[in-house]
């Protein structure tokens, strides 16, 4: 009995490597809702959407910092929160550190009269 191996070609290239994830995902594009709060900020109006994706991208290095930390801390509570109270609270926090952001921007100004 003799085994014909020979018939099949073997293509060193062609691995399970195609299933295999190429690292972790992609952070969220500037403006964008975060990984996991799209179902949540979907529940909000159009304009309230349009102000959150605003709100994101005019965030700071340091605020979008913050906001990661808030939204960490709230996601102890998330579990027994419905999408519609988990997108109103996320608006809340962004509506928080935009207006401290205005806050901040506007001690800045200096003001010259002659």
């Amino acid at each position: 009995m003799q085994v014909q191996s020979a018939s099949q070609a073997v293509n060193p290239m062609n691995t399970s490597e195609v299933n295999r994830p190429k690292g972790p995902p992609p952070p969220p594009r500037e403006g964008g809702v975060p990984p996991g709060l799209e179902s949540a900020v979907s529940t909000l109006s159009s304009e309230e959407q349009s102000a959150v994706t605003d709100m994101l991208a005019s965030l700071s290095k340091d605020q979008q910092t913050t906001l990661k930390s808030q939204l960490d801390s709230l996601g102890d509570n998330a579990s027994s929160m419905s999408q519609e109270e988990l997108g109103s609270a996320f608006k809340d926090i962004l509506t928080t550190l935009s207006a401290e952001q205005s806050d901040s921007s506007s001690l800045n100004k200096i003001d010259v009269f002659a």
